[in-house]
């Protein structure tokens, strides 16, 4: 398998596509953990469609280890899951700033610098598994970016995607309504989430694209688009746990992950020309929603599935003309 750059990249503190801060800060790092444990909990897997995935990855006897690519991998704590529950697998993690290995890295995972928005021709090999998650904010063409990984995808090969919705969701599942400040039933929480969905539009792109990028796999020659789950996660332990998934634990890490996510995102929008005055309130108002778990909230993740198809990868008119 060929690998990226390893060597030192210049690392931003704040990306201006992804619009959090990058995993240099070390609070973001962190809040990436809370969230990929609570998704994973609420899940009830490391990843969605677990018998297809496992069947594509189990050991065989005479051909090549399976590879797995994890685009944008963050604090890479998912690659190195991966890699341990796979061991006789190769896994690749990529961002705009690597991961540095330590000795609890697996030496099945590496990581490398490489920008999604590039390609991944650099990479050479391809892959069995390419699994991209909340990374739908720092892409400037899904088109192409379903192109790129069905280029580096192996006939038969999986292709999992997941985001967060910018909505809030009740306790019922049902979407929050959006209120005026002052009026009954207003979220400061889901205040924000909404002017950051809508300081997005304004630049011609959608944060995460969770309601679009079905319609985008299903269009592709490349995919079969074989499935999807919405997967809930209360912002905090107001839910009741279940034998299945101890909904009070994925409500403290969430609590943790949304409260330094509503953070970033409040500067975010004060540097886009918010009103500081209004977000700091507001920002002080999402602490007292954290802590009293009023109102009741979830997340939710949507993540879906699909397979490569036969088709032969050809490069379109405006890639041909860019050359390899």
């Amino acid at each position: 398998m060929n690998f990226p750059s390893e060597k030192p990249q210049p690392a931003p503190t704040h990306n201006a596509l992804y619009n959090l801060p990058s995993v240099e800060n070390n609070t973001e790092r962190g809040r990436l953990d809370f969230q990929h444990a609570g998704i994973r909990i609420s899940l009830g897997s490391l990843y969605a469609a677990p018998d297809l995935v496992k069947a594509r990855l189990a050991p065989q006897k005479e051909v090549p280890q399976p590879t797995i690519l994890d685009i944008g991998t963050g604090s890479g704590i998912w690659a190195e899951e991966m890699a341990r529950e796979f061991p006789h697998a190769q896994v690749l993690g990529v961002d705009l700033t690597p991961v540095t290995p330590d000795a609890n890295t697996p030496p099945n995972c590496r990581f490398g610098y490489l920008d999604a928005n590039d390609g991944f021709t650099s990479l050479g090999e391809s892959f069995d598994v390419v699994h991209m998650r909340s990374v739908g904010g720092g892409i400037r063409d899904q088109v192409r970016l379903v192109r790129d990984v069905a280029r580096v995808l192996k006939p038969g090969g999986i292709f999992l995607w997941g985001a967060g919705d910018m909505d809030l969701y009740n306790e019922n599942g049902e979407r929050l309504p959006r209120f005026e400040e002052g009026k009954e039933g207003w979220c400061a929480m889901n205040a924000i989430f909404t002017q950051v969905r809508e300081e997005m539009l304004k630049q011609g792109r959608d944060l995460y694209g969770i309601n679009d990028f079905k319609k985008l796999l299903e269009d592709s020659e490349y995919f079969k688009f074989l499935g999807k789950e919405d997967a809930f996660c209360p912002i905090g332990a107001w839910k009741e746990d279940t034998p299945k998934t101890a909904w009070k634990q994925v409500g403290e890490l969430f609590v943790v992950n949304v409260g330094r996510m509503v953070q970033s995102l409040g500067s975010l929008l004060v540097q886009s020309g918010r009103d500081k005055e209004t977000i700091d309130r507001w920002l002080a108002t999402v602490k007292e929603e954290l802590e009293t778990c009023n109102p009741k909230t979830q997340a939710m993740w949507r993540h879906m599935w699909s397979v490569r198809t036969e088709v032969e990868w050809s490069p379109s008119a405006t890639e041909a003309a860019e050359g390899p």
